[in-house]
């Protein structure tokens, strides 16, 4: 399998905690220091390679102010197989605050909790170096910001111990941006990695594939 659809190395890469703590640092005005953590969830939650993200302040880990759970799979698009990464929310996602780092938490999450965010897919292609993913075409994946509806444009490249993210918000009527960066994108260097919990997920994927 080559890594245009290797779902168990792109999983194997984002399976950890990550920080942008240098860049923080470098540009304290721009740049709030965070953390994204993604932790592997049991096999079978939703058939296939499932992740549990959260993003935090440093300051306030338990406080997340984006949780999601994201799906691995493959699907034929255009003809072609490539990975997709499905976006659920959480509902009652304040229960689950803080479960990035707690494994027996994390457990108790079933697809009870989750539901399917409407054109919010990501499309992950290989470039030769690293996984880029962006959005789904169409302008369709809404997201409400401080009372107000946008939609996302949101890509990320990931590296075997890194990631960037870039996400933004537009209005439907102007396409003028509401929020997101204006800096550019977020960078991430892994402080530790979940791979390791990956490989019972793995299995049981394949044995069901």
């Amino acid at each position: 399998m080559t890594h245009a659809t290797d779902l168990d190395t792109l999983a194997r890469w984002m399976a950890s905690d990550f920080t942008n703590q240098q860049q923080a640092f470098d540009n304290p005005p721009i740049f709030a220091h965070v953390r994204a953590c993604m932790r592997p969830l049991p096999a079978g939650i939703l058939g296939g390679i499932t992740l549990y993200l959260e993003q935090a302040y440093q300051y306030n880990l338990d406080r997340p102010y984006r949780t999601r759970v994201l799906n691995l799979k493959l699907a034929e698009i255009d003809g072609q197989q490539q990975i997709v990464i499905e976006n659920y929310a959480l509902s009652d996602q304040e229960d689950f605050f803080g479960a990035s780092r707690d494994r027996v938490r994390l457990a108790t999450l079933t697809t009870d909790h989750l539901k399917k965010l409407p054109c919010c897919d990501f499309r992950v292609t290989w470039t030769g170096e690293y996984f880029e993913g962006s959005v789904e075409p169409g302008n369709g994946c809404m997201v409400e910001r401080n009372g107000k509806m946008t939609y996302l444009q949101s890509t990320f490249q990931v590296y075997p111990d890194r990631f960037t993210s870039l996400d933004r918000g537009y209005d439907p009527q102007t396409n003028e941006r509401v929020w997101g960066s204006i800096a550019g994108a977020f960078e991430f260097v892994r402080v530790s990695s979940f791979a390791d919990e990956l490989n019972t997920v793995i299995e049981v994927s394949e044995r069901h594939a």
